[in-house]
């Protein structure tokens, strides 16, 4: 039986801020080698989440209002909580935050579309590399 208790939260809190910050660079700088500029472009203009696991720093995520919607973001989880269904409970909460938008969408690397597809996103046709990795737009179905 599994017990833990995952909240996942916006931040605007300095320290957690940091906290989620150092969760991306571990897993986008770390382990999917793009740079740090790269990784951390853009970040003061948008939200920011984090997500804990029995109050231990786990995942987190940020989205930006663009021109064409509501653009979800990075959303990363530290290697050790993988497969509890962290990354879920992130993208289920922005989902929420942004119920009232027109227009949802984010950039998946391609590996990770089941998991989007699995949450109401579509694959559109606009495949491309960022950071050496292959990406496909994905427009969140209401």
């Amino acid at each position: 039986m599994n017990n833990n208790i995952i909240k996942v939260e916006k931040v605007d809190d300095q320290k957690q801020i940091e906290t989620a910050f150092s969760i991306r660079k571990k897993v986008f700088v770390e382990e999917q080698n793009v740079s740090p500029e790269r990784e951390s472009m853009d970040d003061e203009e948008a939200v920011h989440y984090l997500a804990t696991v029995n109050g231990f720093p786990a995942g987190a995520a940020r989205y930006r209002k663009m021109e064409k919607g509501a653009k979800i973001e990075r959303i990363a989880v530290l290697n050790i909580f993988r497969g509890q269904r962290i990354g879920e409970a992130i993208l289920l909460k922005i989902l929420d935050d942004l119920k009232n938008e027109d227009k949802i969408y984010l950039y998946a690397q391609v590996i990770a579309t089941p998991f989007y597809i699995k949450n109401g996103f579509r694959q559109t046709e606009n495949y491309f590399l960022d950071a050496g990795i292959e990406h496909v737009e994905m427009d969140f179905i209401k």
